[in-house]
């Protein structure tokens, strides 16, 4: 794991990279595009999430935290709002326009480890590994994304072990808002 984030022109026949972007000061972790294909938001073990302009092959902003950054997600119905979840169990939600956290989520677990917003971007879904002595499990939250509060909690103990889970198993619940019952 590099402190670079590579661009690979996938149409050309070589398939050379088109671009490198050497911003983060450790290793990258995660790596998102913009909707609109203008920019790429990265975050890593140097505790930041890094919005890049790909047009003009700049860092446009820095997003700091206390935690590693482990996964990043733009919401789907704004591209000025973004989601970082990090090492220490906490997710924030940006503000790209003003470089602040608009509303923090935290249920004082593990590390985050993937988030994804349902279709209509009222909840988002987060899973993480919570220890707790010899035991591990992962844990699915739907939050809402007002409110900040956690509207359902499952525990997947040794049901999933990857990262990529959430956009995995809760697709097919994925099309309405969560209804708890």
């Amino acid at each position: 794991m590099d402190h670079s984030i590579c661009v690979w022109n996938v149409w050309s026949r070589d398939h050379k990279k088109a671009c490198v972007f050497n911003y983060h000061n450790a290793g990258v972790k995660d790596v998102k595009w913009s909707q609109q294909g203008l920019f790429l938001l990265s975050c890593g073990y140097d505790c930041s999430s890094r919005l890049i302009d790909i047009e003009k092959g700049l860092e446009a902003q820095v997003f700091k935290e206390d935690q590693v950054v482990g996964v990043v997600k733009f919401h789907p119905n704004n591209s000025d709002l973004f989601l970082s979840g990090g090492s220490k169990g906490l997710i924030k939600l940006w503000d790209i326009r003003i470089g602040k956290v608009v509303h923090e989520y935290r249920r004082g677990l593990g590390p985050i480890l993937d988030v994804e917003f349902t279709t209509d971007a009222k909840q988002f879904i987060s899973s993480c590994d919570e220890s707790k002595g010899n035991i591990s499990e992962n844990s699915i939250i739907v939050w809402d994304v007002l409110r900040q509060v956690p509207l359902s909690n499952q525990l997947a103990d040794g049901l999933v072990n990857s990262r990529f889970y959430v956009s995995q198993l809760m697709l097919p619940f994925m099309g309405n808002s969560y209804q708890p019952v």
